[in-house]
């Protein structure tokens, strides 16, 4: 059991008599506790909230605030309102003045002139129950402590502390259950090392300890937080890759781990030499259990050390299929590139205040006779991996820009790839466009993604300043998504932040993305940028961001995109 015995409460004794205090305080000095003693309503507030007491004595005649009142607030304030409270006061004890006492909150009623045994044998018990809760509490945290120690312990290896085999294909269902339910895709590598037999039996087992644990921790730093590493067994590993929708990202993700095994180890004065083989099954291509998905992974990676180990496998050659595809959008995006099959499409942007259509973003949409309607998700990361993203984004602000100087007060938003600020075409585009009154430049606005504001280069933040001084404004799109800080929105010169859609489009049934919106306004408005909430479909949602101060929307509750002319045609009754 807990000791108690050096936990000391504390007791608060609230009067505005000095003499009073002075009594109380040589009372209360058998108890084995800390005294505060306060003069007023108010200062006894402030102390009851910042504290922890076992009890409050409280005096009924005091100026400003009465007994009475104080112990009604302290009653409903959900800091205090667990604290015990006894009245030591000189006004008569008659029957309503207790019933008042009681009513305000308070536990136990004692008369002036205070009998000090009564009031030490009153105080004691609820100094001993609070030391009881006090101790129950800890007990409770150590019981605790023990118990996610245990859990640890039986879900993570004792050498590596990485997940083992159990948690492993525990998470692996955890990640099929989410898969499924959001219709996304995830890797199951299964790792296994080429020659640490014979590092282990020719070096002796406490370097192949420390061979493992740091191969384990190279694997780690070479995954994202929200992937896996786990130890499987002996010199086995398995890894859970979440972001592999881009082929030619997962190919190069798994290249590097192949690549980070192959560095040196070293070991005292010890360097020694290790590779890896990876099987790959992918979810749910090569299974939709733990099992069979290890299993597959397992068949592939024995592939793996069969073609020369060092190497990656996958379970089947349907990822080649995706790559076949890959290559054929890439094909047909080049010829649209100059046959004008890409079409610019316009979705309004409204204010929220007064629902007037102030300007649009400018969407880039694919119909291929071939391929039929493509998805902007499917070939715009194309474009940017086959080199298209820099021409086709000139190709788009041109196109804005030829409808700008049909339209010179419409204020039209384009979005812009990072790869787009490697180098400054982008700028040297825009200038020509506003040195050449073609369009005014306070009347375009550049969408960057959070990622640009994270190049660490120095070159997108100098194109970023550059194309801002020119007068235009720029906007972060998709914010909340990515990984920017507030450092990154007050050190580049944004103008506005665009609210992803999906904090949007669960409101007002989702209370988290209600706060995550409401909180991503406030603090845009610290920094005096604007807001634009992206996917408004109902009045609701509307009128939620126009309580909080959102500026402007976009969403199919005002208008969907739209080809140019059907633009044009809205323009004229909006």
């Amino acid at each position: 059991m807990f000791n108690t015995s050096k936990v000391y409460p504390k007791i608060m004794v609230v009067d505005d008599t000095p003499a009073n205090l002075v009594a109380m305080r040589t009372i209360l000095k058998k108890v084995s506790a800390d005294l505060v003693l306060v003069a007023s309503g108010g200062e006894a507030l402030v102390e009851a909230v910042k504290q922890d007491f076992a009890v409050i004595l409280l005096d009924v005649n005091m100026p400003e605030m009465d007994g009475f009142e104080l112990a009604e607030l302290l009653s409903v304030t959900e800091q205090t309102k667990s604290i015990p409270i006894i009245f030591v006061t000189a006004v008569h004890h008659d029957e309503s003045s207790v019933l008042k006492g009681y009513a305000s909150g308070a536990v136990d009623y004692v008369q002036k002139p205070i009998l000090s045994e009564i009031l030490l044998s009153k105080v004691n018990v609820f100094l001993d129950l609070w030391k009881l809760k006090a101790g129950l509490e800890i007990e409770i945290s150590a019981r605790r402590a023990a118990e996610l120690e245990v859990h640890y312990l039986a879900q993570h290896d004792a050498l590596t502390k990485l997940p083992n085999r159990r948690q492993i294909q525990t998470e692996i269902e955890h990640f099929i259950d989410r898969s499924h339910r959001r219709e996304e895709k995830f890797a199951v590598l299964f790792l296994d090392l080429d020659g640490f037999k014979k590092i282990n039996d020719d070096q002796g087992h406490e370097v192949g300890d420390a061979l493992l644990i740091e191969i384990g921790q190279r694997f780690k730093r070479e995954v994202r937080g929200v992937d896996l590493v786990g130890r499987y067994g002996g010199d086995e590993f398995i890894i859970i890759l979440t972001d592999t929708d881009d082929p030619m990202m997962l190919k190069n993700k798994l290249q590097q781990l192949v690549t980070v095994a192959t560095h040196p180890f070293r070991w005292k004065d010890k360097e020694m030499l290790i590779s890896t083989s990876i099987g790959v099954a992918l979810y749910p291509e090569h299974g939709i259990t733990s099992d069979l998905l290890i299993s597959n992974a397992d068949t592939a990676m024995y592939l793996a050390k069969e073609t020369g180990k060092n190497t990656f496998q996958f379970y089947s050659e349907k990822l080649n299929q995706q790559m076949k595809r890959s290559l054929l959008v890439e094909q047909h995006l080049r010829y649209a590139l100059l046959s004008n099959e890409l079409e610019v499409y316009y979705q309004p942007l409204i204010d929220v205040k007064t629902r007037t259509t102030i300007g649009a973003e400018a969407l880039l949409r694919w119909n291929n006779d071939d391929l039929g309607v493509m998805s902007p998700d499917e070939f715009i990361p194309i474009a940017e991996s086959a080199g298209l993203i820099c021409e086709i984004g000139i190709w788009v602000l041109r196109q804005v820009a030829d409808f700008m100087s049909e339209y010179p007060d419409l204020h039209l938003a384009v979005n812009a790839s990072s790869l787009q600020f490697n180098n400054s075409q982008l700028h040297n585009e825009i200038s020509y466009l506003i040195s050449n009154n073609i369009i005014s430049a306070d009347k375009l606005e550049i969408e960057i993604t959070e990622g640009v504001l994270l190049d660490r280069s120095g070159r997108a933040e100098e194109q970023l300043l550059a194309i801002h001084n020119l007068g235009v404004s720029l906007s972060v799109d998709d914010f909340g998504t990515g990984y920017s800080s507030l450092s990154y929105l007050k050190n580049c010169p944004i103008t506005t932040v665009k609210i992803d859609r999906s904090f949007v489009s669960d409101i007002p049934n989702d209370k988290d993305n209600m706060i995550l919106v409401r909180t991503i306004i406030a603090m845009a408005k610290g920094l005096n940028l604007k807001v634009i909430a992206e996917g408004v479909e109902t009045e609701q949602q509307a009128e939620f961001i126009k309580q909080e101060g959102c500026d402007f929307a976009q969403g199919f509750l005002f208008a969907k995109p739209m080809n140019k002319q059907l633009f044009k045609d809205y323009l004229k009754t909006h």
